[in-house]
């Protein structure tokens, strides 16, 4: 299966070999609502500002702060425009799991009429101030149903002879079910579009997120230390992750990754001919529309 690629920073372009019919994906990330009520009363007072803080990071032509809310609105608008045939949600689409957060996301992928696959970001199900990783994931993950609709781990959806196959990493690793998972929709021998949260390391990625972040926040990176793991809330790579980035990066039907988590856009080979392709945060506006089309 031979694939081709070209891209800018907003847009990419995906020629695949055997594909019958085009294929259009809206990649959006890093979107981090900071909407919340008093229905998550005890965490008000601290995260009630976020809107604010976020909203200073976007203007419009006038100088005006755009709310994040805004932001996602417009990119779901979009996606309803050009009536993609998917909506990618590569994570921290929310600040913090509150009601509103997710009420509000939940809403604005329905006004779109346009299917969506989601998968967390690190911050989708974590209230700043609160500790314990793993244990916070599990705990506020059923919140989080309207958007991962069950399926939290790993999901898959098939449009157009395309494999399109979500994994939450957003704890840094990823675990032997997803591995499984993953292997299991690859040996399908379809052109395969994996959506993750956190990328993988690539050297041409690792020192403009060392030089933002001070630290190699990447799965599968080798020169991570524990140190500055342990201010991340991740240990050492699992076996289970190692394993999943070799498995993705040998796989000749792997046609991309799509993921955020840096907050700047990047694209470059992973394996023999996939891209990753790491999209500006929706924060900031960004998003990155995809077309699959016939390799000629």
């Amino acid at each position: 299966m031979r694939i081709a690629h070209t891209w800018s920073d907003s847009t990419a372009t995906i020629s695949i070999e055997g594909l019958k019919d085009r294929v259009s994906v809206l990649h959006v990330t890093d979107s981090h609502l900071g909407l919340i009520d008093d229905r998550d009363f005890e965490h008000f007072e601290k995260n009630s500002g976020t809107r604010d803080r976020f909203a200073e990071r976007r203007q419009d032509a006038v100088g005006n702060n755009i709310f994040t809310d805004v932001s996602l609105d417009e990119a779901m608008a979009v996606a309803a425009e050009k009536q993609v045939d998917l909506v990618a949600l590569t994570g921290d689409i929310i600040h913090f799991p509150s009601q509103a957060n997710v009420e509000h996301v939940a809403n604005s992928v329905e006004m779109s009429g346009r299917p969506a696959l989601y998968t967390a970001g690190n911050h989708d199900w974590h209230f700043p101030g609160l500790t314990g990783r793993e244990g916070l994931r599990q705990e506020w993950l059923p919140v989080l149903e309207p958007l991962h609709k069950g399926k939290p781990s790993c999901d898959a959806v098939e449009i157009g002879g395309v494999c399109f196959v979500a994994v939450d990493d957003s704890t840094y690793q990823v675990n032997e079910e997803q591995l499984e998972f993953t292997r299991e929709q690859l040996s399908k021998g379809l052109p395969t579009i994996l959506l993750i949260h956190i990328p993988l390391t690539l050297a041409t990625l690792r020192p403009p997120v060392i030089e933002k972040w001070k630290a190699p926040i990447m799965i599968g990176d080798p020169d991570w230390g524990l140190e500055s793991r342990d201010k991340w809330g991740t240990g050492f790579d699992q076996d289970s992750t190692l394993e999943f980035v070799r498995l993705v990066s040998c796989a000749d039907n792997l046609a991309a990754v799509l993921s955020g988590h840096v907050h700047f856009p990047h694209a470059d080979t992973v394996g023999t001919q996939a891209i990753q392709y790491v999209t500006q945060p929706n924060f900031e506006g960004g998003m990155r529309l995809v077309e699959l089309v016939p390799l000629d």
